[in-house]
């Protein structure tokens, strides 16, 4: 068989509620040149059974025991043909002209190996919170990386060379594995993002636990660490370690208040 132009990942651990809508965003794409790996991480609920009703025979159907979404992205990236690749979480959408969009800029800036785009996050019941637009080029980017992550996971695409130079997801990282990955991707790439939203990102009702958020806080940090001993990073922009670490070493109902604070700050509304 040949290989597609573009394979598309996805990891799912109890996705059920809106799994449908996800894989009808991919399946419905105006690229249809594609392979679809789905990843069920040892799933209790019906994500299963919803998974072996699809009868596109461009998704593949990968099943294990749980064991964290990074081994299971790394599963996915394993299995994917195509030269390029996206990413998709269970619970967001990509909107119909996103493949198409990113692999004809990708086909065009060859330097480019690693493409986000801007995102509207909704809400549970899918009404539009906000929308997120990233910094753009690769000099903006690189600013903004050695600061936060300026990459939204569900909206990349990347090539398969560049993934393979620097070897996939970190599995040490069990949250912030995206953030490490583009860091290691800066020093082998140029970045870029689209500016026009093609995802909708969801903000579901607990995405995010006190415990995870410490997780998460604490994977930045190493990453962070990491990205200046090896060089992705300027000696100078070690002091952007000191905000992760500083949330960290916040009590949890103070740390709480302070997300509350951001949340409720608008970014970029359209």
């Amino acid at each position: 068989m040949s290989a597609p132009a573009v394979s598309v990942v996805m990891a799912v651990y109890n996705g059920e509620p809106w799994l449908g809508e996800a894989l009808a965003s991919i399946l419905g794409q105006s690229l249809i040149d594609l392979e679809f790996i789905v990843v069920d991480d040892g799933s209790t609920d019906g994500t299963p059974k919803r998974l072996a009703a699809i009868g596109d025979t461009r998704v593949s159907v990968l099943r294990q025991s749980r064991g964290g979404q990074t081994a299971a992205l790394n599963r996915g990236l394993r299995a994917a043909r195509a030269p390029l690749i996206a990413r998709i979480d269970a619970d967001d959408v990509a909107l119909p002209e996103r493949l198409a969009r990113q692999a004809a800029f990708l086909a065009d800036h060859p330097d480019v190996g690693l493409l986000g785009t801007a995102a509207r996050e909704i809400a549970p019941s899918g009404g539009v919170v906000q929308t997120l637009v990233p910094p753009a080029d690769d000099r903006a980017l690189r600013r903004a990386l050695i600061r936060a992550n300026p990459f939204i996971h569900s909206a990349v695409m990347f090539r398969r060379a560049v993934i393979d130079l620097v070897g996939g997801y970190d599995e040490s990282f069990a949250v912030a594995q995206d953030y490490d990955l583009w860091l290691r991707m800066s020093r082998v790439t140029q970045l870029a993002n689209l500016t026009e939203p093609m995802v909708l990102r969801r903000l579901a009702p607990g995405r995010l636990s006190s415990a995870r958020d410490s997780t998460r806080l604490r994977d930045e940090i190493i990453a962070k660490v990491r990205a200046l001993r090896s060089g992705a990073s300027p000696v100078w922009s070690a002091v952007f370690v000191a905000r992760p670490l500083g949330a960290l070493l916040l009590p949890t109902l103070l740390r709480r208040a302070a997300r509350a604070v951001i949340a409720r700050t608008p970014r970029e509304v359209r």
